[in-house]
């Protein structure tokens, strides 16, 4: 955002490169440097919007023999020192490269080895829980079928004892009754319930996915730039542009200005109700912010906690 009465950057006039004439008084030829302000000036110029600057002032002429010997440096240490360094550092990338392939080609054979003997760790657990309840289950079985096994033997006695005991009432001498009434009271009328089964619990692990990462096997990455890149759609913050932009002549190229560096997603420190759309958050110095609709503009803004549900924009 511009301040005070700073005239945008896109409304300021450029000389393109290479043209002999003001960007500010088109018909005139520029013959001096400002070196205040690091600017071709004319004659106009120099009388008015840089008169303050006269001291700073030098003839192009003069100083084109100490540019071109600038601009052959430059070609000597390109042709000579960096071009050649570029084709090495290239070809050196590229060999690295190349070493690097076979080196995550065994990276992920070990990843994919570790998880087929976790897989048949896992398999050999299965097994013995799976033979450990047919077990269960078969002495479950063999118990209550001895139960069964048993009723069945009851019921066959008593029926035989039934019938008896109708023809001793019938016929039966005073003994023989004596001797079936002490025989029934020895009897047990009880009838023995079904035994309970003590059943084997199986409780699913809750927390799988870091027991599984951790059985299978640390993968950790020796820089945090990855998951950066991963994050941004793979673009590295290094820029790998040599050829510097066109001046533009204003003197601003380095202000010392605070850069922000926007993050990956918005932080929601906390959420509250607001009656009116929010179109302007204004952070405040004491940890609070105010919260505007601009069509309420002419009003006071309302001021709410910063712990309100804003976006974390503080400069990195």
């Amino acid at each position: 955002m511009a301040s005070g009465n700073a005239v945008p950057r896109a409304q300021l006039h450029i000389r393109a490169k290479g043209n002999t004439k003001c960007k500010d008084h088109s018909e005139n030829d520029v013959i001096f440097l400002c070196q205040n302000c690091k600017t071709l000036i004319c004659p106009t110029c120099s009388i008015s919007i840089h008169k303050s600057h006269i001291d700073s002032f030098v003839e192009i002429s003069k100083i084109e023999t100490e540019n071109k010997n600038a601009i052959q440096f430059f070609l000597n240490e390109t042709d000579n020192v960096n071009i050649p360094k570029l084709n090495q550092e290239i070809i050196s990338s590229r060999t690295k490269m190349s070493s690097y392939k076979p080196l995550y080609n065994n990276l992920r054979k070990k990843i994919i080895y570790n998880n087929n003997q976790c897989k048949l760790e896992l398999d050999k657990i299965t097994d013995v829980y799976i033979k450990f309840c047919d077990k269960m289950e078969v002495a479950a079985m063999d118990l209550i079928q001895t139960h069964i096994t048993n009723l069945e033997e009851r019921l066959d006695t008593l029926k035989q004892l039934s019938s008896e005991y109708k023809q001793t009432l019938q016929t039966g001498n005073a003994v023989l009754v004596y001797d079936s009434v002490s025989e029934i009271r020895e009897m047990d009328p009880d009838i023995p319930p079904t035994p309970n089964i003590d059943m084997a619990e199986f409780t699913p692990g809750m927390a799988r996915l870091s027991h599984l990462k951790q059985a299978i096997g640390n993968l950790k990455s020796p820089t945090d730039h990855l998951q950066t890149e991963l994050a941004t759609g793979g673009h590295s913050d290094q820029c790998p542009v040599v050829r510097p932009k066109q001046s533009t002549e204003t003197g601003q190229a380095s202000t010392g200005e605070v850069q922000y560096k926007l993050r990956d997603r918005p932080t929601v420190m906390s959420q509250f109700s607001y009656p009116d759309n929010i179109r302007w958050i204004c952070p405040t110095s004491d940890g609070r912010a105010w919260l505007c609709d601009c069509r309420h503009l002419h009003t006071k803004a309302r001021q709410q906690p910063r712990s309100g549900h804003t976006d974390d924009t503080t400069p990195q």
